[in-house]
């Protein structure tokens, strides 16, 4: 195709390396806009406006591609705010999740969450502020082509089955093909479910048919709200995992959740929200570092206790549900066991601590509920 030839001709503005990783994905949203929109009068206008938008952005980032280099943030936001009548329900916020990461917006219900996803997709228009997707605050309608999203509950037609919904939102707004469904429900966990009246489906099975539907068409960036929300363990698990796929695959997830332990194992990167405002954000893994725990059971508890109290290494210790909870830093940690050891105390059984997300959580946001209005 002419259109398309042309459409390959500027890409070579574009690095080698921007090439290989994104060639064929903008390829293929080409091919999509022209299939969807390509007709008569409208083609051309169509095919003149993306061949234009190829070249001014070559122009504009100095071949960066399209604002996607992996050096910038995703998304970002500066002093997003949306007020509803005297409440605040963002305030302000300012933040930028990184390429190939799963970001947490972290915090408890009526925080901010949802509205925040709601603006960065288009559904909530902002009071103040600016937001960006793929580098651009500009052309919401053509970034949001390559986002994924579910927000809240995910809402269906009772009377369709499973296979019978995706099919149908993949016709309508023409994202990837009829031969993905499959793929889509057994990579869910819904493959000897899609043939059941989405009427039937349990709020577990009607959660993981709206990641379905999030992931149509291959998105390079996720939205998803609560995602677990609903399912027993071991959907959880599974749930995880898929995260954590689709990041190795390259993709970003944003994710909004209350359950910090989930956040712990799954994000790379959080921002935690209390009543509209961001009040913290950064790495999970420095966070962790920042609170080593080790859970311990002993020989002689109230002994041990009382031997790993009186050395000045030692951050904090104390009894927990029948353990001794330690806080130690990390290089020293293989210490604990070797000096009760040496008082005649054995370790019987010792576990990384969890929590430290949590201890960070109660810290960042008590600090907040502390503080005067007017400091």
């Amino acid at each position: 195709m002419f259109s398309e030839g042309v459409y390959r001709v500027l890409l070579v503005a574009y690095p080698r390396e921007f090439r290989r990783e994104y060639g064929e994905l903008m390829l293929q949203f080409f091919r999509d806009r022209m299939r969807c929109d390509g007709r008569g009068l409208r083609r051309l206008v169509i095919w003149t406006q993306l061949l234009f938008d190829l070249a001014v952005s070559a122009v504009r980032e100095h071949a960066g591609g399209l604002g996607m280099s992996k050096d910038r943030p995703i998304i970002e936001t500066e002093a997003l705010t949306k007020v509803y009548g005297s409440i605040a329900a963002v305030d302000g916020l300012s933040m930028s999740v990184p390429h190939g990461h799963a970001f947490a917006l972290l915090g408890p219900n009526g925080s901010g969450k949802t509205t925040t996803m709601g603006m960065l997709l288009g559904l909530v228009r902002p009071t103040s502020g600016t937001f960006s997707l793929f580098g651009s605050s500009a052309g919401l309608e053509e970034s949001l082509r390559r986002v994924g999203a579910i927000i809240e509950y995910p809402s269906f037609y009772p009377y369709l089955t499973g296979r019978e919904n995706l099919l149908y939102f993949q016709g309508i707004f023409e994202r990837g093909a009829p031969e993905d469904i499959d793929g889509l429900l057994d990579r869910v966990g819904l493959a000897d479910s899609g043939d059941k009246r989405f009427s039937t489906y349990s709020l577990g099975m009607k959660q993981r048919l709206g990641l379905a539907f999030a992931l149509l068409g291959g998105p390079e960036v996720l939205f998803l709200d609560e995602p677990t929300n609903g399912m027993d363990p071991a959907g959880m698990a599974e749930v995880r995992h898929l995260i954590r796929e689709l990041c190795a695959d390259g993709r970003t997830v944003l994710m909004a959740s209350h359950l910090l332990n989930e956040v712990e194992q799954v994000c790379d990167s959080v921002a935690i929200m209390s009543k509209g405002t961001l009040i913290a954000q950064g790495d999970v893994s420095e966070i962790l570092q920042s609170g080593n725990q080790i859970r311990l059971r002993t020989t002689d508890d109230e002994k041990a206790v009382a031997i790993l109290s009186e050395l000045d290494w030692i951050e904090d210790v104390q009894m927990e549900n029948g353990e001794i909870v330690v806080s130690a830093p990390s290089d020293r940690s293989a210490l604990v066991s070797t000096t009760l050891g040496r008082s005649g105390v054995y370790v019987i059984e010792a576990n990384p601590g969890r929590g430290a997300l949590e201890r960070y959580f109660l810290e960042v946001t008590n600090a907040r509920e502390e503080r005067p209005e007017n400091a």
